[in-house]
């Protein structure tokens, strides 16, 4: 039975349930799909009744019918749940009890992974921070998409009307601001730093324990290896599952224990690297900024001079008008991608100060999306998970010395191993002290 004849007779099959259901059931039309392939998981319609959901964290059933005190209605995730169940599609996400709402990572093949692939949720094309939280009613669209990009609203640029301000808003940092501007985006990176220690548990606290290893000036072997979920296992040619985001943290992973082990993880990835510099998230698949900053890095500290430098190359021909980065070149730029960017620009010695046509950086756009608890917005009009976003954020606010910092005994094992070409030892400016 074709998938989309499966959804119609759930539908059909809950159609008796209807008769007898609370005033606030609603029957909808899903689609549950992904980038990576144009079969969608789930298309066509569901009846779905406000009730528990567990989705098999281990934390058990949650409530899933709207926000707390409003009367209990069918909502998003409520409508996955019961379409995935009733068609046999393994789903799973993680309770986040500081938002009451579910982190949702994998629906069927398709999860959640560093730096920048996870799943998104629209209604009626508009995009919802939480599907347990967001009620439904009858023929509402409900969208949950696999990708690199999130159904934001579109770019806006910092200091625009439609660019967040006032007590929730940023904090603009430019040429025609008051004040000294590294003092500024030092005050934004310590502020974030202490927002990462306070969300130790929310969605994307992997990614704060490994920006903060670094700024303590720990190596972030650790973290990166949890990142991973332990998951050390490459193949042959040195990647982890033909996965470049996984492969680059690798490199973190194993340069102090396996150095051998980082080197080939480093050299699959100069292999599969394109024309242009970039990198995309598996072999062939189109270049973005998130991967290439994170792949960059890895290069750099493997010391590969020539392809780090190549894919700084890729990162600052993707600069976008408002000075920060899109997740794909020519898109909205985000905060994620932006981290991610500087990342790769700071690592490979280019630089962050890079100035878009109007004379903004992405530093810049990083100071626009800070909000007052030190969290840093994914983007103007969604902050679906703001931990990820302030790591990632984070990271690119981080000076180049602590980035590439190693200890004698690791260089010389790299050495040993066959490192040539290497870039030259972070010399760490006060300048790039404003940044820790």
């Amino acid at each position: 039975m074709s998938r989309r004849l499966l959804a119609i007779a759930i539908t059909v099959a809950l159609a008796a349930v209807v008769a007898v259901a609370p005033a606030r059931g609603a029957t909808v039309n899903l689609r549950v799909d992904s980038a990576a392939d144009l079969d969608a998981l789930f298309d066509g319609t569901i009846t779905t009744l406000p009730h528990a959901v567990d989705s098999g964290d281990g934390s058990g059933p949650h409530p899933c019918s709207g926000p707390s005190g409003s009367a209990p209605a069918a909502t998003a995730t409520g409508a996955l749940d019961d379409a995935m169940r009733a068609a046999g599609i393994p789903w799973r996400g993680n309770w986040d009890p500081s938002i009451h709402d579910f982190f949702v990572n994998r629906i069927g093949p398709y999860a959640s992974a560093a730096p920048d692939r996870y799943w998104s949720l629209t209604i009626n094309d508009h995009f919802a921070s939480g599907g347990c939280l967001a009620q439904v009613s009858d023929g509402d669209s409900v969208h949950f998409f696999y990708g690199p990009l999130f159904g934001d609203p579109g770019p806006v640029a910092p200091g625009s009307a439609g660019a967040p301000s006032g007590p929730r808003g940023g904090e603009p940092v430019g040429p025609g601001t008051d004040g000294s501007a590294a003092v500024k985006l030092r005050r934004l990176g310590v502020r974030a730093t202490a927002y990462l220690r306070r969300s130790r548990e929310a969605a994307g606290a992997d990614w704060g324990r490994l920006v903060l290893a670094l700024r303590r000036g720990d190596a972030p072997g650790r973290a990166a290896a949890a990142l991973l979920g332990g998951d050390l296992e490459q193949s042959r040619d040195g990647s982890l599952r033909d996965d470049v985001n996984a492969t680059a943290l690798v490199v973190l992973a194993q340069e102090e224990r396996r150095p051998r082990s980082a080197r080939r993880a480093a050299r699959w990835l100069t292999s599969i690297q394109d024309s242009a510099g970039g990198f995309g998230f598996r072999p062939g698949a189109p270049a973005d900024v998130d991967t290439t900053g994170l792949a960059a890095w890895a290069l750099a500290r493997e010391g590969m001079r020539v392809p780090a430098q190549r894919g700084a190359d890729f990162l600052d021909s993707a600069q976008a008008a408002d000075g920060g980065f899109p997740t794909l070149p020519g898109g909205a730029s985000n905060a994620q991608s932006t981290g991610l960017a500087l990342l790769g620009l700071r690592a490979t010695g280019a630089g962050v100060r890079s100035q878009s046509p109007g004379g903004l950086t992405g530093l810049d756009f990083l100071a626009s999306m800070a909000r007052r608890n030190g969290s840093i917005a994914y983007s103007p009009g969604a902050n679906p998970t703001p931990t990820w976003t302030t790591a990632q954020a984070l990271l690119g606010l981080t000076g180049r010395a602590k980035l590439l910092e190693r200890d004698d005994r690791l260089d010389q094992r790299r050495r040993r191993a066959g490192a040539a070409n290497t870039l030259p030892g972070p010399q760490r400016s006060s300048m790039e002290a404003d940044f820790d």
